[in-house]
């Protein structure tokens, strides 16, 4: 019980070492948090992945009615991050544009939550500032934080519900701190993730397994789990349940989508291309799209640090009517191999900056697959030399099983809706609930090397410093909406 009390004070104190307070640290966060609020302030909210249909969706659930396809091709999705901008238009009439920009306000307290959490889950691993600062570092160099943050959709939520999920988790079963507010909010957190994108779901099966591990491990604690896992299913059906229900009695599944599904699960489904082609020269040349359609690796990889499919860094603009031509209608005018005098873009300069970010960021790339090899290791190792504490052992299984349940299923969608040629649905964007995990990770091997060798976490550390002021372009949107304006 005395190990749970520390667990808890500990995670509570963010600002403060015992010297003070924590400036590094405290500089991160304000870094990241910073940038999101600036891209919110920023980027025309009309612009991002099926944007039209997410706008869309909110205009009809203004109107309290759950949407159908008629309305958006977004109906799937569940209605939670649309809520309060649908809400706002509501009581003041004001237009979607408006309300889509508030949505973008609306992602900047998530971030300030996640970032939040994610500082306190350090603090139940490590009292040391090292982690928390290193694993906020790491996150901050990702791109595609920034890009998803600045969208108007479901991923954000999914994120920090991720986030918050993971640290009562943790604090629940590790900390063995069994209140029963601490399980209504997990169990909450678990359904409204579920009602912000299916993708939160993902999550699920690594929480309820890991209940069940640290049930077999602890039995004396094995009532208190039972009993949360218990109210946690309760809540998760009240909150999200009735959403997924509506699915399924509308369209025949609760997993129904906007196109059609493969007849059945087979990795033949994709053609080997998908699994196993690199392009490695277009990778760090011009990673933008149409380059290497519908390859898995070389796509990712360019969404996780620049912007493939043209809605962040790349963008277009028809100088005729002064609106944004993002990534998809600008493939499309440009496929035709005539440049109309109406088209401004940055299409023939930002491939080769963004090819120069996939460069420099292999560094951060293989810190995160070191980190991922470093954590499997400690937690698998038996020796008098071993790597981790308990504690450390059991959160790093939490993570290593979040992070493969949540590729896991999203592979399974990747082949089960494949569109040959061009892999539409290749956005890492859709897994941005894995990034901080990944990050926390990074951060315990950071935390590793600052305890063993110094001059390594400084040198590391200077390394993500510097890719990150490299690719500080990538960071920014460049749909800003005073472009327009010029």
């Amino acid at each position: 019980m005395q190990e749970s009390k520390k667990i808890l004070n500990t995670s509570v104190n963010l600002s403060r070492s015992g010297r003070g307070f924590d400036t590094p640290l405290i500089l991160v966060f304000s870094v990241i948090n910073g940038l999101v609020l600036m891209n919110a302030c920023l980027h025309d909210p009309r612009v991002g992945y099926d944007a039209d249909l997410h706008l869309a969706y909110i205009q009809a659930l203004s109107e309290l009615r759950l949407v159908a396809p008629g309305d958006s091709g977004e109906f799937f999705s569940p209605p939670l991050p649309y809520a309060l901008p649908a809400l706002l238009i509501l009581l003041t009439g004001v237009k979607v544009f408006w309300a889509a920009k508030f949505a973008q306000f609306l992602n900047v307290c998530l971030s300030v939550g996640l970032t939040f959490y994610l500082i306190k889950t350090c603090r139940i691993i490590s009292s040391r500032s090292s982690l928390a600062v290193g694993s906020l570092t790491f996150l901050g160099t990702l791109p595609v934080y920034y890009k998803t943050f600045a969208f108007v959709r479901g991923e954000p939520y999914v994120a920090f519900f991720a986030v918050v999920i993971m640290y009562y988790t943790l604090l629940i079963f590790i900390g063995k701190h069994f209140t029963t507010i601490n399980a209504t909010i997990l169990g909450v957190a678990m359904g409204l993730c579920a009602l912000s994108r299916q993708w939160g779901m993902l999550i699920f099966p690594a929480v309820f397994l890991f209940m069940a591990l640290q049930c077999i491990r602890y039995p004396q604690w094995r009532r208190p789990m039972t009993g949360t896992l218990c109210l946690c299913l309760l809540l998760i059906s009240l909150t999200s349940g009735w959403f997924y229900a509506a699915l399924k009695s509308s369209y025949g599944s609760a997993r129904t989508f906007n196109r059609s599904r493969a007849a059945y699960f087979s990795f033949s489904n994709q053609p080997i291309e998908f699994y196993v082609r690199l392009s490695a020269k277009l990778l760090f040349t011009n990673p933008v799209r149409p380059n290497f359609p519908n390859q898995f690796l070389p796509i990712f990889y360019s969404e996780v640090w620049g912007d493939y499919w043209g809605y962040f860094t790349l963008y277009g603009i028809d100088t005729r009517v002064r609106t944004f031509v993002n990534g998809y209608y600008l493939d499309q005018v440009l496929s035709t191999g005539s440049r109309p005098h109406w088209l401004e873009t940055n299409y023939d300069t930002i491939g080769a900056y963004l090819g120069r970010v996939n460069l420099v960021s292999i560094f951060p790339s293989v810190l995160g697959l070191v980190a991922l090899v470093f954590g499997s290791i400690g937690l698998t190792r038996r020796s008098s030399h071993e790597l981790f504490t308990t504690n450390q052992k059991e959160v790093t299984g939490f993570l290593l099983l979040a992070i493969a349940t949540s590729m896991g299923g999203y592979f399974w969608f990747l082949i089960m809706y494949p569109n040959i040629g061009k892999g539409d649905t290749i956005k890492a964007t859709y897994m941005l609930q894995v990034f901080p995990f990944l990050a926390i990770l990074v951060g315990n091997l950071l935390e590793h090397f600052n305890k063993k060798k110094h001059f390594l976490y400084l040198f590391v550390m200077g390394c993500l410093i510097l890719s990150f002021a490299h690719n500080i372009f990538a960071l920014v949107t460049h749909y800003s909406l005073h472009r327009l304006l010029q």
